[in-house]
């Protein structure tokens, strides 16, 4: 079962889940010319000022919410496109015009890989790296990236905080059998920053 990367579920507020892009000349922006690709549900954070993806190491720094999708006018043609992925090195005539899931109060669910050593109900409140260097899919346009299960643990600036199972039944699977969790971005921009919080 391929990772799909991270996709909101609910607010723990209680209020509507919202991807933020802003509606003046502020906002979320990549580069005129992406550095790398982008997909549906990849982590991002800031970088002199634009939005980049931040996920070559497992822990990635202070997290500003999940890219969803992106507005641009074609570097060529003019056209004004919406796009769910960029490829690396897409020229637009201008910057591209970001939609990030920003809310840290957002909950998300994502694929733990249960590879060497499986989450049980009994590390919920804990906190959980990513598999570094996820690679996302030109089909689906969704990001590869899961939750790397075997590095549950407490320590404080893992960016992902387990918050209970995803799956249809609520279960949790055993080592070797991937499975969806509920997480909190727990390193997050709009919160604690890259520190975040001890897990339990």
């Amino acid at each position: 079962m391929a990772g799909y990367g991270m996709e909101p579920v609910r607010q723990a507020n209680g209020g509507t889940i919202r991807a933020n892009n802003f509606s003046d000349g502020n906002g979320y922006r990549v580069a005129a010319t992406a550095p790398s690709a982008f997909f549906e549900g990849d982590l991002v954070t800031y970088s002199a000022g634009n939005i980049v993806t931040d996920m070559a190491g497992a822990s990635p720094g202070a997290v500003v919410g999940v890219f969803w999708g992106a507005e641009y006018a074609d570097n060529s043609s003019g056209d004004v496109k919406f796009v769910r992925s960029i490829a690396a090195g897409t020229v637009a005539k201008a910057k591209f015009k970001c939609f990030v899931y920003d809310d840290p109060n957002t909950l998300f669910k994502i694929q733990a890989d249960q590879a060497a050593t499986a989450i049980a109900a009994a590390d919920v409140g804990k906190n959980v790296q990513i598999v570094a260097g996820p690679t996302g899919s030109t089909v689906t346009f969704k990001s590869g990236l899961v939750a790397d299960s075997s590095t549950k643990n407490t320590t404080n600036t893992f960016p992902l905080q387990i918050l209970g199972s995803a799956q249809d039944d609520l279960g949790f699977t055993s080592a070797g059998t991937a499975m969806d969790i509920m997480v909190r971005i727990n390193t997050h921009q709009h919160r604690n920053g890259a520190t975040g919080v001890t897990g339990i």
